[in-house]
C-alpha cells in the first residue's frame, strides 16, 4: 500500500532541547507498493500517491500514508478500497513511527548500502501493529534512501479490515482475496535546513 505519503511514511520530528535541529524529510519520488492475489492465481500491484514523512535529528521516524491516494489502476476499485476497506472517512491515513539508533542516524547521507534493523510501529484502521524490517539505507546525491530489503507482511485480521476485504470480494464476485498483503517500501529523503537559534 504510494509515492509521496504513504502509510503515510511521514516520519515524526522529535523536540529538541538544542537550540536549533535538522532533519530529513520524504521526497517526491518515494513510493510504497502493495499486491494483492485475487482467486488465487491473479497478482496486481497497486500504490499510494501521497506520502510524507520526517526523520528527526535525534533519529526519531513517521511517515504518513495518505489512504484516499490508493491507486490500483482502476477507478471504481480505487473507490470500493477507500470505502468499504480502509473507510477513509473515519481513518484518513495510516502512520508508520520507528526509532533508529544514534550510532545510524550518525551516517544518514553518508552509508552505502548499509542494513539496519527496525521495529515499525503501524498504526492502520485504528490498529496498532508492530513488524520487524530491515532497511537497505544509501547515500544519494541530494540525501539517502532507504528501501525494505524484502517485503514486510501485513495480515488483515491484524487491522480489522477481514470484515473489508470479504465486502470487496462480495462485490467484486470473486472466489478468494489473499489475506496477506506483501508490502514493499522505496523512501528517498533530503536534508532539511537547520532553524534559527
Amino acid at each position: 500500500m504510494i509515492k509521496r505519503y504513504v502509510a503515510s511514511l511521514s516520519l515524526a520530528v522529535f523536540a529538541s532541547a538544542a537550540p536549533a535541529w535538522a532533519e530529513w524529510q520524504v521526497a517526491d519520488n518515494s513510493s510504497i507498493q502493495f499486491v494483492s492475489i485475487k482467486n488465487d492465481t491473479i497478482g496486481e500491484v497497486s500504490h499510494f500517491d501521497m506520502i510524507s514523512g520526517t526523520v528527526g535529528d535525534q533519529g526519531a521516524v513517521e511517515v504518513r500514508v495518505a489512504l484516499d491516494s490508493v491507486e490500483t489502476n482502476i477507478g471504481i476499485r480505487n473507490d470500493r478500497m477507500k470505502k468499504m476497506l480502509f473507510e477513509v472517512g473515519l481513518y484518513p491515513e495510516a502512520v508508520i513511527t520507528a526509532q533508529l539508533s544514534p550510532e545510524t542516524v550518525a551516517v544518514l547521507g553518508s552509508s552505502s548500502g548499509a542494513a539496519v534493523p527496525v521495529v515499525l510501529q503501524i498504526d492502520l484502521h485504528g490498529q496498532v501493529v508492530s513488524k520487524d524490517a530491515v532497511l537497505t539505507v544509501s547515500a544519494t546525491e541530494v540525501g539517502f534512501s532507504a528501501t525494505t530489503s524484502q517485503p514486510i507482511l501485513l495480515n488483515a485480521a491484524e487491522f480489522d479490515l477481514e470484515d473489508g476485504v470479504t465486502a470487496l470480494q462480495s462485490v467484486a464476485g470473486l472466489n478468494a482475496i489473499s489475506r496477506v498483503i506483501p508490502v514493499t517500501v522505496s523512501l528517498n529523503f533530503t536534508k532539511v535546513a537547520a532553524a534559527s537559534p
